[in-house]
């Protein structure tokens, strides 16, 4: 199905939504480019956020919506507060006849690693093998010993894009 498809459909599911469980305004649909998140809800903007890449099918839009949706709903009853996964988030699923499940199956395209980051400390010797630099300017210690982590190599994982 295309995204103006989709389009129509979220917006048809969130009528129905805004119908049966009111809460003074009507969110707007986002359609976004994140690459694992299915959704978002901005309670501060009253806007759900849906992901182009992660949601394609009816199913997922209308459950990633709803969910979504239930996230709006618990803060215009409860507040500020009840922004996450908790009680409140937990009632409006249940009140919009879904099962609270927090995260996604869907399947997703993950980021490739580009680097393998080495450190190793200065302390015991260990070496630590991240995907990331640490941010520079900042101390960084090895848990176990205490020792100050020092950096050792930066190499290439995967060849950079377009050289295939």
């Amino acid at each position: 199905m295309s995204l103006p498809t989709f389009r129509d459909f979220a917006e048809k599911v969130l009528d129905e939504a805004c119908e049966r469980f009111p809460m003074g305004y009507r969110p707007a649909i986002h359609w976004k480019r994140y690459r694992v998140t299915a959704g978002m809800a901005y309670f501060r903007t009253g806007v759900i956020g849906l992901s182009i890449s992660v949601l394609k099918t009816e199913e997922a839009v209308r459950e990633t919506l709803l969910h979504e949706y239930a996230h709006l709903l618990a803060v215009k009853r409860y507040g500020v507060q009840a922004r996450g996964h908790g009680e409140p988030w937990r009632r409006a699923m249940a009140d919009l006849g879904l099962v609270p499940k927090v995260r996604h199956s869907y399947t997703v395209e993950r980021n490739e690693p580009r680097q393998q980051v080495s450190y190793r400390c200065l302390s015991c010797g260990a070496i630590i093998i991240r995907k990331r630099r640490l941010p520079a300017r900042r101390r960084y210690l090895h848990a176990p010993c205490g020792g100050d982590l020092k950096l050792v190599k930066v190499a290439r994982v995967t060849a950079p894009a377009g050289n295939a």
